[in-house]
């Protein structure tokens, strides 16, 4: 183990940890709402958006929809009543559009019955909206555009039924987070080592192991070799290598099962049981992690689906232009626009998050190979 990792396997780091984002700054929020929408065009005139009802910088979705003029903005809530926590996203939502001055064009719905939803023309993917499942789209018009307001690698298995919609010929679109307009590839990667720093880990020098199969890989190693990191990329847990690795990262798309399992945290054990698992994406065995005597950041498990730490951490801009982004490729699709790889979004079909696996895996395997023979790959 390098001299510049002290953290014993049984001690969590000092230092605090940022789940809770501060409340937005209103004014910058909007400034960059304003600036996004003029960038990318955003013309949503004319036409029904749905979107969930938010707090933190997700709650600007219905205010950036009512400033780029679409003709009637939902914001659902859920069963609100039951749960605080959805009471406090109508609170927050309302208030950004208070401050933009359209509150009277966003509306706060608790459910959208079954004749409404013939009138929605963009249904932007979120936690209160729920799963888009068969029973939902069947509902909507064949005309309707579903936005995953992420790409399909980060979404967790279930959340929209695309079978259902590629049957009922609806288009389902996704940003291109590698959009100049956009850009969030590397947001992800800072946001990958402040994680790092508030785990304590004392990165120059370090030993690391990066286990990701998402697009992320390359964006991530590159800001870690920028802070001194000595980091080997793996596509999966069962390629990682026997090593005394330090920190072993698990940047990996959400699953039904952790592919940070009971084998691979075994092996992990016998050759690096004093290693730092840091759980930025995707799913970690964490009770296997707790029988091997593993110690795993952060202490508090995540959502499944969610990041080990909010991208709202960074400020307004990531999250606001992945938000616009996500309009912007809905509109665009609806309009019937050619969407391709380069474009802001791109039509997802069923099956096509395979070919975004292989896609991240390919991007891993080639950083490995590199790792090996460095002299065998090209310069980035």
């Amino acid at each position: 183990m390098t001299d510049s990792f002290m953290i014993s396997s049984f001690e969590f780091p000092s230092r605090p940890v940022a789940r809770n984002v501060p409340e937005i700054d209103h004014a910058e929020a909007l400034a960059i709402v304003r600036e996004q929408i003029a960038l990318l065009d955003l013309d949503l005139s004319g036409l029904t958006v749905v979107v969930g009802a938010a707090t933190g910088y997700q709650a600007v979705a219905a205010t950036a929809a009512a400033l780029a003029d679409a003709g009637r903005v939902i914001a659902l809530a859920g069963e609100f009543q039951r749960h605080p926590s959805l009471a406090t996203a109508v609170d927050a939502t309302l208030a950004c559009a208070r401050y933009a001055h359209v509150s009277e064009r966003v509306e706060v719905m608790n459910r959208i019955d079954s004749r409404g939803w013939q009138d929605v023309d963009v249904l932007a993917n979120g936690l209160p909206v729920g799963p888009i499942s068969r029973s939902l789209v069947e509902l909507l018009p064949p005309h309707a555009v579903v936005s995953l307001m992420a790409e399909p690698w980060e979404l967790r298995p279930g959340v929209v039924d695309f079978d259902s919609c590629d049957d009922a010929g609806i288009k389902v679109v996704a940003p291109n987070l590698g959009h100049p307009a956009i850009n969030l590839l590397p947001e992800f990667a800072r946001l990958c080592c402040i994680m790092l720093d508030q785990a304590g880990v004392q990165q120059r020098g370090a030993s690391l192991a990066l286990v990701c199969d998402t697009p992320c890989a390359p964006f991530i190693e590159q800001a870690l070799r920028e802070r001194g990191v000595r980091v080997s990329v793996f596509a999966h847990p069962s390629l990682l290598t026997d090593g005394k690795w330090d920190v072993i990262v698990a940047a990996l798309r959400p699953s039904d099962r952790p592919p940070m399992d009971i084998n691979s945290l075994g092996r992990i054990s016998e050759s690096s049981r004093q290693a730092l698992l840091v759980q930025f994406s995707g799913e970690i065995d964490r009770s296997a992690a707790s029988y091997f005597g593993l110690t795993v950041w952060p202490p508090k498990r995540p959502t499944r689906g969610q990041l080990g730490l909010p991208l709202d951490v960074l400020g307004a801009a990531p999250a606001i232009r992945k938000l616009t982004g996500g309009l912007k490729a809905a509109e665009a699709a609806y309009r019937g626009a050619e969407l391709g790889r380069d474009s802001v979004g791109y039509i997802v079909k069923a099956g096509s998050g395979m070919v975004e696996r292989a896609r991240a895996e390919t991007l891993a395997d080639a950083h490995l190979l590199r790792e090996k023979d460095p002299e065998g790959t090209p310069d980035r």
